[in-house]
C-alpha cells in the first residue's frame, strides 16, 4: 500500500475508488548521456599554465581536516546558524593579527569583512562606491579582464590608466577624473611590476587630495623571493585604502574565502549593500581561523614560496633557449610574462596550437585593449608530479612554433 501511495503521489499511477489502479500516461523523460566524452580534458593529460590559481594538489588537506575536526568538537551550537554577515569574530581577529604581522597592515578585527571569494567582494565594493556617488573608477592597463567586467556590471565606468616600470601612472590617474582606483601594487597583474615607494606615496597623496578611494588587490602579495614581502599599500593610509586579500592563491579557490580591510567611513555603506548576501560558511571560517592561529597557514605559505621559487628558476632557465620570447618577471608572484619579440609568431596561433597539444595558455592580449603579444605563465598551477613534463611540453610547443 505504501508503494502504491508513493507512485500515485508522484504521478506514475492513477487510482480511483471502485476502479483498478492503472499506469498513468507519463511522458518519457530524456535521460542524460553518461557516455564519457573522449575529447574532454579528463581523457588526456592537460598541461595548464593559465594564471589565477595554484595547483589543487597543494591544498593542505591534513592540516585542514585537523582544524575542521577541532571546530566540530568545540564550536557552539550558534556556529551552525547564519552568523555575522561581517564574518565570524574568530576569523576577523585571526586575519587582523596575520595581516598586521605578514602584510604590515594597520588593522584590527573591527575593520575586517569576510566574503565568498574576491569576485564577490569586488562586486560589493563596486555597489558601495555607486551608493556613495562614485560613477568612474580607474583601473590598471593592463588588468584581469573579468575584474573589469565585474565593476562594469555593477554600473561603474572603468577608466584605463597606463602602467609603467614603477606601477600605475599617478600623473595619468590625476587626469582621469575618477572617484576611485583599483591597483595591484605588490605584483601587478599581469606584468609583475612592484609599485615603487615614490609611486605609492604619490598614489596615497592623490586619494587624500581628491577625496577618492584606493582598492588594493593584494592577491598574491605573500609570494616574494628576493626579500621579505613588500608591505601592503594600506599600511600607508588606513583611511583611504580599502585592502582586499584572498585565500584563493594561497590555499585554493575552492575554499571561497576572501577578506576586506575597510576604512571606517565606508563600513556602514558596505554593510548596506552586503548584509546576508556575503554567504560564507561559518564552519570554514572557524577552521581557517584555527589554521592561522596555530601557525599552519604561515607554514603552508613558506612551503609554497620555496616551491614556486624553484619552479620559476627552472622555467626562466628553460625559456632562455627560445629566441623569440623575452621573459620578464619581478621576484614575486605566481606567474611569468613571456613577450613575443618575433613579429612572425602570432599570439592567437600560439594559444590555438597549445589547445591542440593539451597545453592551456593565456595571452597578454586578453589583458590589454591594444596589446603587445605574449603569454602569461603560471608556475604554480601544474601538479607537482607533472611540472617537469608540463615544462617539456611547453618548450616543445614553442620550438614547433619557431619552425612553423
Amino acid at each position: 500500500m505504501a508503494a502504491y501511495e508513493q507512485l500515485s503521489a508522484e504521478g506514475y499511477v492513477r487510482a480511483r475508488q471502485g476502479q483498478s489502479t492503472v499506469v498513468a500516461d507519463v511522458a518519457e523523460i530524456a535521460r542524460p548521456d553518461t557516455t564519457p566524452d573522449e575529447t574532454s580534458d579528463h581523457a588526456k593529460t592537460v598541461h595548464d599554465f593559465r594564471p589565477g590559481e595554484p595547483t589543487t594538489g597543494s591544498f593542505p588537506r591534513r592540516e585542514w581536516v585537523r582544524s575542521v575536526r577541532k571546530v566540530m568538537r568545540e564550536a557552539p551550537d550558534g556556529a551552525f546558524g547564519y552568523g555575522d554577515p561581517r564574518g565570524c569574530t574568530a576569523l576577523r581577529s585571526a586575519l587582523a593579527s596575520y595581516l598586521a604581522r605578514a602584510r604590515m597592515a594597520h588593522v584590527d578585527a573591527s575593520a575586517v569583512r569576510v566574503y565568498a571569494g574576491f569576485a564577490s567582494s569586488l562586486g560589493f565594493v563596486g555597489e558601495m562606491l555607486r551608493l556613495r556617488g562614485v560613477t568612474r573608477i580607474g583601473v590598471e592597463q593592463p588588468m584581469l579582464f573579468y575584474h573589469r567586467q565585474i565593476l562594469e556590471l555593477v554600473g561603474l565606468e572603468t577608466v584605463p590608466v597606463p602602467v609603467d616600470a614603477e606601477g600605475l601612472s599617478v600623473y595619468e590617474l590625476a587626469r582621469s577624473n575618477v572617484g576611485a582606483v583599483m591597483v595591484t601594487p605588490a605584483n601587478q597583474q599581469p606584468l609583475g611590476i612592484t609599485m615603487s615607494s615614490q609611486r605609492r606615496s604619490d598614489l596615497v597623496g592623490w586619494a587624500r587630495g581628491n577625496d577618492a578611494w584606493i582598492l588594493e588587490d593584494d592577491y598574491d602579495g605573500e609570494f616574494r623571493y628576493d626579500r621579505r614581502p613588500i608591505g601592503a599599500l594600506q599600511g600607508l593610509d588606513a583611511e583611504r585604502v580599502l585592502y582586499a586579500g584572498t585565500a584563493s592563491k594561497t590555499m585554493g579557490p575552492g575554499l571561497h574565502l576572501s577578506w576586506l580591510v575597510v576604512p571606517p567611513e565606508l563600513r556602514r555603506d558596505l554593510a548596506h549593500v552586503t548584509h546576508l548576501r556575503a554567504g560564507v560558511s561559518t564552519i570554514n571560517q572557524l577552521a581557517f581561523a584555527d589554521l592561522i592561529g596555530r601557525g599552519a597557514y604561515d607554514r603552508h605559505i613558506r612551503q609554497q614560496r620555496r616551491t614556486y621559487q624553484q619552479r620559476r628558476k627552472v622555467l626562466i632557465e628553460r625559456l632562455r633557449s627560445v629566441r623569440w620570447v623575452d621573459v620578464s618577471a619581478a621576484d614575486a608572484g605566481m606567474h611569468l610574462v613571456a613577450r613575443i619579440v618575433d613579429g612572425g609568431i602570432q599570439e592567437r596561433s600560439l594559444i590555438e596550437a597549445g589547445r591542440d597539444a593539451s597545453i592551456k595558455l593565456t595571452g597578454l592580449q586578453t589583458h590589454f585593449e591594444h596589446s603587445e603579444a605574449g603569454i602569461v605563465l603560471n608556475v604554480a598551477r601544474p601538479a607537482d608530479h607533472q611540472f617537469e613534463q608540463s615544462v617539456d611540453e611547453l618548450l616543445r610547443l614553442l620550438a614547433d612554433q619557431s619552425r612553423a
